[in-house]
């Protein structure tokens, strides 16, 4: 491979990974304000627990594609 070619399979790589750490964000956001929306003696919503599940893997996702 070409050190353009890798050049550009790199810049690539960080676009994706920017992008899931932007979906990710997004997922902790929405959790978080569905949360926001419950009394502290109430039980966490389902909805909220998968958002943060969703956020984690996108991360793990997001970790995956850094340079080794």
């Amino acid at each position: 491979m070409s050190t353009q070619s890798a050049t550009q399979a790199d810049v690539l790589h960080e676009a994706l990974r920017q992008e899931l750490l932007r979906l990710a964000r997004h997922e902790d956001d929405a959790a978080s304000r569905e949360a926001a929306r419950v009394h502290y003696w109430e039980p966490v919503p389902v909805t909220v627990v998968v958002h943060r599940q969703c956020a984690a893997a996108l991360r793990a996702a997001a970790d995956e594609l850094l340079p080794h």
